[in-house]
C-alpha cells in the first residue's frame, strides 16, 4: 500500500487540553489553510497536495502535514535542538510527548523526534548513503530492533529473518524504513501501521482535511466605479 512507503506525522501524546484545530494551525503559523473535508488517514498520511490532517486516535492529536514541518529535521545539523514547531506545541501542550515520525522509501529516509518540555528527548535520521545522525537514548521501540543487529567490519548490520529466506544478518539500518519509523510511532498510536492491525486508525478514524485557501477574487473596474459613486 503506498501508506506504508511516505509519511510524515506529528503525534501529541495526552494532550491536557482541548485546542480547535484552527487555533492549532495559527499556532503554527498555517494562518491561509481553510477547512475543506473529513477523510481518514489512508488519505492524509501522504496527500502529496500540501494539505494538513488532523485526526485524534488513542488519546493523541495526530498532525499529518506533507512535509510542511518535518522538512525541518530533514535538513538539521543541530540533532538536539529543537524545531520551530516543536519548540511551539512543546509550549502549547506541556507535559505531553511530542513525537514527529517521517519516511519517504524513494532515499530509504527515516526520522523522527522526540520532546517533552521543550527538551529533546531523542533523534534520529536516516538517509541511505548517508551518515546516520542520531542524539539522546535509544527508546526501548528501537531496541528491539536493534536486538537482531550486529557490527561486522564496522558496520551495523541486520538479521534478515522476515525479509528473505538466508537469515543472516544482511540487511542495513536504512532498509528497515518502516520497522524503525512506524515501530516508534507505535509508542503512541498502539498500533503499527504497515502490520495489518492499524485498520481502526487508517480508515475508520476521521480526519480534518485543510487546504490553502482560495486567493479573493479581484474587483473588476466596474464593480469599483460603482463603490465609488455609492460613497
Amino acid at each position: 500500500m503506498p501508506m506504508c512507503f511516505k509519511a510524515s506525522m506529528i503525534i501529541i501524546h495526552r494532550p491536557f487540553r482541548a485546542v480547535q484545530e484552527e487555533m492549532l494551525l495559527s499556532h503554527l503559523n498555517f494562518n491561509d489553510l481553510e477547512f475543506r473535508e473529513t477523510t481518514t488517514m489512508e488519505n492524509c498520511i501522504y496527500p502529496g497536495d500540501k494539505s494538513i490532517g488532523i485526526g485524534y486516535y488513542n488519546d493523541n492529536i495526530i498532525i499529518c502535514e506533507d512535509y510542511l514541518l518535518t522538512s525541518h529535521l530533514e535538513v538539521t545539523d543541530d540533532p538536539c535542538g529543537l524545531a520551530g514547531y516543536e519548540e511551539v506545541l512543546s509550549n502549547v501542550f506541556p507535559d505531553s510527548e511530542i513525537l514527529t515520525v517521517a519516511c519517504h522509501a524513494s532515499v530509504n529516509y527515516h526520522l523522527y523526534s522526540l520532546v517533552k518540555n521543550g527538551e529533546k528527548l531523542r533523534f534520529k535520521r536516516v538517509i541511505a548513503s548517508s551518515p546516520i545522525l542520531e542524539y539522546g537514548d535509544r527508546l526501548s521501540e528501537e531496541e528491539v530492533i536493534y536486538a537482531e543487529s550486529r557490527v561486522i567490519e564496522g558496520k551495523r548490520l541486520f538479521d534478515a529473518r522476515g525479509k528473505d529466506d538466508h537469515h543472516n544478518h544482511a540487511i542495513t539500518e536504512d532498509q528497515l524504513m518502516e520497522d524503525f519509523a512506524f515501530g516508534v510511532a507505535k509508542r503512541h498510536l498502539g498500533v503499527k501501521i504497515s502490520s495489518g492491525e492499524e485498520n481502526a486508525l487508517m480508515v475508520g478514524t476521521p480526519f480534518k482535511k485543510f487546504v490553502k485557501a482560495p486567493p479573493m477574487p479581484l474587483k473588476s473596474a466596474t464593480t469599483l466605479r460603482s463603490w465609488w459613486k455609492f460613497w
